[in-house]
């Protein structure tokens, strides 16, 4: 007779919804009746496949905003309560606490009454309490981590405008395995938005070094491993936010951590956008140059030869720009410092290897003088310390170097 109405359900017209519903109430159906009952005992892998059907089941269900039958909704209610969760073996309590964690979801979604939703609730409390701990699905930062997070974007994220945070994790420094689901329904996605993972330490966030991903830490999204942040396939410097629109799916998804955190992090998944990170309209604040490193005579005396060629694109600076703390003249061009740093956000000084944050970056108004004074043709200049006075450096075709020189005068 099952075997019958199975048929006729894929015979007619019946949508991927209906068989999906009619999946979940025959997985209960065989769970409760092989698994719980004396004498019909199944394998552990059986036990475990039919566990991950059902996950995916109510996972598919609540994507699409059904609900089951009240039958299946008892039958469900039933068999949570009925898992002995301190005994199941390593391989079964995978699966069960994914299953926990997928009907916390039925929960959220209204598929419980009031006295079943606090019971399986407290059930996903225990297991938190036994295995691991759960994020956050409604991220609650204190507003110190809050400010925390503002300033990471605003110093080494400029590219990127942060949106809605998803689910999030706030990692302390020793072992740690923290699990956070969320869920994205497919009548609220948006095929433009993006989802993105953002870790950062959050003990020293002057320097680019806390993008850095903590070294003895996995993360994985649904069982599978995020590249570049898993042991395996560790990435070693700063690392820009991944993005998971590969690796998620509609209904739950489920985001792991699992290792040694050597300080204390910010984990969270967001949907993010790219921004235009071209100078805003308002220049960088001013370049002071200190004068205490030139104090020797010595020096004073000296030259500087100061290239107006960006030592990164090597092509001509066209705003001159260098770090707050830089205390050389040579400067770089504004647009190729974050368009290399938007791809790979080290955010150092392609002069003298100091880290210079976007927030850093100061405009060299002695450079922008000197571009405006000279031609095209003039690829260095040099500058005399005791009086101010500009030798330009021409590129001429003719001279076997490609270079000759000649005085300009004063620099004011």
């Amino acid at each position: 007779m099952e075997t019958n109405n199975w048929l006729s359900l894929l015979n007619s017209d019946a949508s991927d919804l209906d068989l999906n519903l009619y999946r979940i109430t025959k997985t209960l159906e065989c769970l409760l009746a092989w698994y719980f009952v004396p004498g019909n005992q199944i394998s552990s892998s059986i036990f475990c496949r039919l566990c991950i059907s059902l996950s995916r089941g109510i996972n598919y269900a609540i994507a699409y905003g059904q609900t089951p039958s009240s039958k299946a909704i008892q039958l469900l209610h039933t068999l949570m309560k009925k898992i002995d969760y301190q005994n199941e073996s390593d391989d079964e309590l995978g699966v069960v606490i994914v299953l926990v964690i997928t009907v916390k979801n039925a929960c959220e979604f209204g598929w419980f009454e009031n006295k079943e939703t606090q019971e399986l609730l407290t059930i996903a409390h225990e297991i938190e309490k036994m295995y691991c701990t759960l994020g956050s699905t409604r991220p609650s930062f204190s507003h110190h981590s809050s400010s925390l997070l503002n300033m990471i974007m605003q110093r080494f994220y400029p590219s990127m405008k942060l949106g809605p945070i998803i689910a999030s994790i706030e990692a302390k420094s020793g072992f740690g395995a923290s699990v956070v689901d969320f869920n994205i329904q497919k009548k609220n996605h948006q095929s433009d938005k993006k989802f993105w993972l953002l870790v950062a330490e959050t003990d020293n966030i002057e320097t680019s070094a806390c993008l850095i991903n903590p070294q003895d830490v996995n993360f994985l999204v649904n069982g599978e491993a995020i590249n570049t942040r898993t042991l395996l396939g560790m990435d070693h410097q700063p690392q820009m936010p991944t993005c998971l629109n590969s690796m998620l799916k509609f209904g739950t998804n489920l985001f792991q951590a699992v290792g040694e955190f050597d300080g204390n992090y910010i984990i969270l998944v967001a949907y993010m956008s790219y921004v235009d990170a071209s100078l805003p309209p308002e220049l960088p604040p001013d370049y002071v140059q200190s004068t205490l490193e030139y104090s020797d005579s010595d020096i004073m005396e000296g030259e500087s030869r100061i290239s107006l060629n960006c030592p990164i694109g090597l092509t001509r600076i066209k705003t001159p720009v260098k770090g707050r703390t830089c205390k050389h003249f040579q400067c770089f061009d504004f647009d190729n410092f974050i368009e290399i740093n938007c791809y790979r956000p080290l955010w150092r000084c392609p002069h003298c290897n100091e880290y210079v944050s976007y927030t850093d970056i100061c405009l060299d108004r002695n450079m922008v003088e000197i571009l405006k004074k000279v031609g095209e043709n003039v690829v260095e200049v040099i500058v005399h310390h005791a009086d101010g006075s500009l030798k330009e450096v021409l590129l001429e075709e003719n001279d076997s170097s490609g270079l000759s020189s000649r005085n300009t005068g004063l620099l004011h």
